[in-house]
């Protein structure tokens, strides 16, 4: 009696899938299995024409003239050049051969795999689902051209938010096309396709994407970040001070631990990111560049006040947390706390990412050497330093003596250049008492 499920001959048979109502074709060849659907439903009659196919398949490979790129064109590429190795000849295929989406899938498994950073393989990964599969998942290689390039980028618009249907920035175009001009130089080197014009040479020559505007970081002024302060949830005060004393940011701030606090300095070698596609926080012992990590900042009297508030609330292995003890979460305190104080005090919205800048921008304003300020920002160069924050310290003369007595004595260096800034200071430390009145602030 026939099986229900299979109509086998020696070489192979027509069957049927668990769960599937389509006919396969299984057989062996080059030493591996090979299972492929027909698109045919189970009738008699179809099982009569994949039958026929099936010993077409056998009689050519019998004959040493099956080409198996050739018989399934929409099978695997790894598939076909495992298959043509054995046939005797290499396996290349014209850039109208292959999808977008499949050679993602590839991708994917060997390049993207191999990224040491889990940040960009989340960011490569979110540009790829949320932007470039659903465009060019279906388009070849071929299609990949400087006009469709284009067309693409004019219809990219914000989908939420306060901006939805408007166009996304410069800056946001630039990193969904960053995953995408590489996976097209990966496909162009692996198949050889040197003769492939360039789409993103054409894009940059047409300009199609909007020119990034070079906007100068927004500072502080004394009595804003004053302001801001005092409108702050005091839990979170100090962790806000510890942050524009210091020039760490939220990732640094989630991952630090007591034990990088010594008795002179901070040792900022750790950190903790969220991942945006999935609900879990990453943490590893690299930052941003191998400048930040590892970087000491001393630790001035002002400074350790601060910390020895946030380090007496608990016992637990990382120094800053969030008020109902979990580990510190820079997106919860930026929308919580941080934005609180800001509409609070009546005063425009800024990036928690602001306090890094002050930090730079009154250490330059108190005539620290840059040298030294390259080192605690984690910058490689002075350049950097002029160029950003260079053009801040004149407007923020007026508030030299607020921000050193805020700083304190300790944290200017010793150094001639800088000894005049140490002898407009006298009495008491403006940040000591300050602080002190602050704390008792709700």
């Amino acid at each position: 009696m026939k099986n229900k499920m299979e109509n086998k001959r020696n070489d192979g048979c027509v069957c049927r899938k668990r769960g599937s109502a389509k006919l396969y074709l299984d057989f062996y060849y080059n030493k591996r299995r090979v299972v492929k659907t027909t698109g045919f439903d189970d009738t008699p009659e179809n099982r009569e024409q994949a039958q026929k196919i099936l010993d077409g398949i056998i009689q050519k490979i019998a004959e040493g003239k099956f080409v198996f790129a050739k018989a399934f064109p929409g099978a695997s590429e790894r598939e076909k050049a495992y298959h043509a190795k054995f046939e005797g000849w290499t396996y290349r295929p014209e850039p109208s051969d292959i999808t977008f989406e499949t050679y993602v899938g590839e991708w994917k498994d060997t390049v993207w795999t191999s990224f040491r950073s889990e940040t960009k393989k989340d960011d490569y990964e979110q540009a790829l689902d949320d932007w470039l599969v659903p465009y060019f998942g279906d388009k070849t290689f071929e299609d990949l051209t400087g006009t469709e390039l284009q067309i693409f980028i004019g219809q990219l618009r914000w989908r939420s938010g306060k901006n939805k249907g408007k166009p996304l920035s410069g800056s946001r175009v630039r990193n969904i096309l960053i995953p995408l001009r590489a996976i097209w130089r990966s496909a162009r080197s692996k198949y050889r396709w040197h003769h492939l014009e360039d789409p993103f040479e054409f894009v940059k020559d047409e300009k199609a994407v909007p020119r990034k505007k070079a906007k100068k970081p927004l500072v502080f002024r004394f009595h804003e970040w004053q302001n801001v302060l005092v409108h702050m949830d005091s839990f979170y005060r100090p962790m806000a001070e510890i942050m524009v004393m210091t020039g760490m940011i939220g990732s640094e701030m989630a991952g630090l631990r007591r034990q990088d606090i010594g008795d002179q300095s901070i040792t900022v070698i750790n950190s903790v990111v969220p991942r945006r596609k999935k609900k879990e926080k990453l943490e590893k012992e690299e930052l941003k560049n191998d400048y930040r990590t590892g970087r000491c900042i001393p630790i001035t009297s002002a400074l350790r006040s601060r910390l020895d508030d946030v380090l007496a609330r608990h016992d637990g292995d990382y120094v800053f947390t969030m008020k109902d003890g979990s580990r510190f979460c820079q997106n919860r305190f930026r929308q919580g706390a941080w934005e609180t104080a800001f509409r609070r005090a009546s005063m425009p919205q800024r990036h928690p990412y602001t306090t890094r800048h002050t930090f730079a921008a009154w250490s330059l304003t108190l005539r620290m050497d840059p040298g030294r300020l390259v080192k605690l920002m984690g910058h490689n160069t002075k350049k950097m330093i002029y160029e950003v924050y260079g053009d801040y310290v004149e407007g923020l003369e007026d508030d030299l003596m607020s921000i050193l007595s805020y700083f304190g004595k300790d944290f200017v260096a010793q150094k001639r250049r800088e000894l005049f800034a140490l002898s407009l200071l006298d009495g008491e430390s403006y940040g000591e008492s300050q602080h002190v009145g602050l704390r008792n602030q709700s």
